[in-house]
């Protein structure tokens, strides 16, 4: 948008004048009133921005203006962000390049929300998408399962990758290389903090092993909680199920409520030195980290029999961004 100096104003009567939020707000209102073609935008004590709708333009020259306290005038070339274009038909923007809102000024905030603002893969279902969680301090780029609802997918393993032995800063900020990709806990922690969130278990494996385990209200706590793990619930696929990994075995093996551990910041038990990989631990290493050696990751069926698996994970948020980071506890 082009606008002269601050403090200038088209001595015209406005066809229209209303409270605003903002400067996009108010050429956003010009855009679609089809007598408007320049507006004067200024601040009202009580009201607070006030938009001015004029039916000429200055012709680009400041010296059609004339001084007014707390005024501006604009002309409205394009108030969409980030190279969207305005559509006058349906008085929105048309947005590009993973941004949104209504003058695409942001990025989506997670996979759910692409999948639910109209965004679709071309050739397939996946498609990695830059998005940005709620209160998050960077961009992450994630790759999105574009069906379904739309699911942020946490971590693929799609061959026998050892390659999980890594320190508490590669999994905090994560990693994708040619044998595996983990999305990282700090990504993890923003976006399953941003409403109630359901975690994917997709599990394929030896003996025609393949199937689903759900874990509904699932969180990632901060870097100063251990980026602690919980869910409020469990449930398996209703047609192609397998068991819980994550409260397998004894009760001192469950993961719900425990701190990610690493070689160079293990947990108490020693599990994550034992094990070679970052995980949740409890008081006893957990049979079903998915992160151990390929040949000993293990999960288990809908019969409860663990075994040898490989395996892919999705978070998809069932309900709105909330507003306050702490508005799920």
């Amino acid at each position: 948008m082009r606008g002269c100096i601050e403090g200038f104003m088209l001595p015209v009567t406005p066809v229209d004048s209303d409270v605003v939020a903002s400067s996009i707000q108010c050429l956003a209102n010009c855009l679609e009133d089809s007598r408007c073609v320049s507006v004067n935008l200024c601040e009202d004590p009580q009201s607070g921005q006030v938009c001015h709708r004029l039916p000429e333009t200055s012709n680009g020259s400041c010296s059609n203006l004339q001084a007014a306290v707390l005024c501006v005038h604009l002309e409205p070339a394009n108030v969409c962000q980030h190279g969207g274009t305005f559509n006058a038909a349906l008085s929105t923007c048309d947005c590009y390049d993973d941004y949104t809102g209504t003058y695409c000024e942001r990025r989506y905030t997670d996979c759910t929300e692409a999948f639910e603002g109209g965004m679709r893969a071309v050739t397939s279902n996946n498609r990695h998408v830059i998005i940005r969680p709620l209160n998050a301090p960077r961009d992450y780029l994630v790759e999105c399962l574009l069906s379904n609802g739309g699911y942020t997918i946490l971590e693929t393993r799609p061959s026998t990758c050892n390659d999980y032995n890594k320190t508490w800063a590669e999994y905090k900020t994560g990693w994708d290389t040619s044998c595996s990709r983990w999305l990282g806990l700090e990504a993890l922690h923003y976006i399953s903090h941003q409403g109630n969130c359901d975690l994917d278990i997709y599990i394929k494996g030896a003996g025609g092993l393949v199937g689903q385990f759900y874990y509904r209200g699932f969180r990632i706590d901060d870097d100063a909680s251990g980026y602690k793990l919980t869910f409020g619930s469990s449930f398996k696929h209703p047609t192609s199920a397998v068991g819980n990994g994550f409260e397998y075995g004894v009760a001192s093996k469950g993961i719900n409520g425990q701190r990610f551990a690493t070689w160079d910041r293990p947990d108490p038990s020693g599990c994550a030195v034992r094990d070679g990989a970052g995980w949740w631990y409890g008081t006893d290493c957990p049979d079903t980290n998915l992160h151990k050696t390929f040949f000993m990751v293990k999960w288990p069926d809908d019969s409860g029999v663990i075994r040898q698996i490989r395996k892919h994970t999705q978070l998809r948020r069932t309900t709105p961004v909330v507003e306050e980071e702490d508005a799920n506890s």
